[in-house]
């Protein structure tokens, strides 16, 4: 978990650093780029003279600029929200669901427009070097996030689906059941509430307790030569057969 987080600080920062210059050399080069020159034409009625042209930046220096700033809101973003909200204590599973897939996809768009950004000034280069410094630089940066967002994106999948350990939202695990292993698990089934703690003895019944009616029941029963239990299926049986017995012999002792 800690070694997930260290490269995540690492690949974030790096990224908030090379956006930052990233824009300062784009914004060099558009300025440079821009602008009125003196150029050598030819016209068909005065033949070759001075022509003020105006030059603006290309379009692909301008989306440049536009992707630098948006890595770098994107970064900031990314290094401080689930920094944050781990520390408050309010990480719940939508919240994790809903940062997680916003990471995913916010990483994504953006490794797309780094590619897209260096492949286009290379496609118009030819596949060679420029001879402006500063471009080659812009090119160089702009495959370095390209490879870093690439990164971001691959580790983003791999936390949602459980392979990474993190508690920072958004890189929490999503599957269904995931349980923190650090912390314990906690039986969600309330105890019954007629059991009692383990190595408890019942509390004995006093003699107080009972009932006068119940004394004078007990004072009152009729002798018997045998007990039987009420609850047992053997006395139940036993008292059936000598009730049986008893009548038999009444009837017989009453003929002449």
């Amino acid at each position: 978990m800690l070694a997930l987080h260290i490269v995540l600080y690492v690949l974030l920062g790096t990224c908030l650093a090379f956006a930052i210059v990233e824009l300062g050399l784009t914004a060099y080069v558009a300025s440079i780029w821009t602008g009125d020159r003196e150029t050598y034409t030819w016209n068909a009625y005065e033949g070759y003279v001075y022509t003020t042209v105006h030059y603006s930046a290309p379009g692909i220096l301008i989306f440049i600029i536009f992707t630098a700033c948006w890595t770098v809101l994107v970064s900031a973003a990314a290094l401080v929200l689930p920094w944050f909200y781990s520390r408050k204590g309010a990480v719940t599973r939508k919240l994790n669901t809903v940062l997680g897939v916003s990471f995913i996809v916010v990483y994504f768009i953006t490794s797309v427009f780094w590619l897209a950004s260096f492949a286009d000034i290379e496609a118009q280069l030819g596949g060679a070097t420029s001879y402006n410094d500063y471009l080659n630089a812009v090119i160089a940066f702009s495959v370095l996030l390209w490879l870093i967002f690439l990164a971001l994106f691959i580790l983003a999948i791999l936390a949602v689906c459980g392979v990474l350990f993190s508690d920072w939202a958004g890189y929490q695990s999503m599957k269904k059941g995931a349980v923190d292993p650090e912390q314990p698990q906690v039986s969600t089934v309330p105890p019954p509430t007629n059991d009692l703690p383990m190595g408890t003895a019942p509390a004995p019944v006093a003699a107080s307790e009972l009932s006068s009616r119940d004394a004078e029941a007990l004072h009152n029963q009729p002798p018997t030569s045998q007990t039987y239990s009420s609850s047992s299926p053997s006395g139940i049986a036993s008292a059936e057969l000598s009730a049986d017995s008893a009548v038999y012999h009444e009837k017989y002792d009453k003929q002449p």
